[in-house]
């Protein structure tokens, strides 16, 4: 009996970071303004940081000429909104507190949303585990990151950062850790001082670091 609970207990372990995963809705990819955050991931009401993940009952508060651009992990929609307006995070999307606030919308590729998805998140709760299954290859080859990376960027806006966040996640997922470094270089000289690009740096640095440690032996 208690042999049998121990193995309950441990598939509950085993199971649980994928429960948290599930509740990820979404990606901060774009911020402007100081939107406020809250819900049950959250001790108390902060402010919000790009490349963050939503969680399913977050609460965003956008005050005046706030701008948030986000991606939903499970319809792949890219969404702007623009404040002034409350948003309420499910797990089927995000609903405006009034009906007046509508989102800008657009539908992004399936292999876009993949790779956007592993962007890393501002709060560093990334365990040891995930590092060494993220920066496992899932089939793709640098060649057809960089071909897809090109395509994008042909298609995009010289002001969309979604091609280079495709390409970051990539080269980390491959271990190509000195390609990202320089990806990040180039972006720092093409955007001198944006904040965003500084903070993906010390993301990325971060889970690079991560990466090493957890493959040492």
């Amino acid at each position: 009996m208690l042999r049998q609970c121990c193995r309950v207990g441990l598939c509950a372990l085993v199971w649980l970071p994928g429960l948290a995963l599930a509740l990820e809705v979404g990606l901060v990819t774009g911020l402007s303004g100081a939107v406020v955050l809250s819900g049950p991931q959250q001790a108390e009401s902060r402010a919000l940081q790009a490349f963050s993940k939503l969680h399913d009952g977050d609460r965003l508060i956008l005050p005046e000429q706030a701008r948030l651009q986000l991606v939903l992990f499970h319809s792949g929609e890219e969404q702007v909104w623009q404040g002034p307006g409350e948003l309420q995070v499910r797990s089927a999307g995000i609903t405006a507190q009034s009906a007046a606030l509508q989102p800008q919308v657009r539908q992004l590729p399936k292999v876009l949303v993949k790779q956007l998805a592993k962007t890393p998140a501002p709060d560093g709760q990334v365990k040891a585990g995930m590092v060494r299954l993220r920066s496992m290859p899932s089939g793709g080859t640098l060649e057809s990151l960089e071909k897809n990376y090109a395509q994008q960027r042909k298609a995009a806006l010289a002001t969309d950062r979604n091609p280079e966040l495709y390409l970051l996640a990539g080269y980390f997922e491959l271990r190509e850790f000195d390609l990202l470094q320089q990806l990040l270089t180039r972006m720092e000289k093409k955007s001198p001082g944006d904040k965003e690009v500084a903070l993906l740096r010390s993301l990325y640095l971060r889970a690079v670091n991560n990466a090493k440690m957890a493959a040492e032996p």
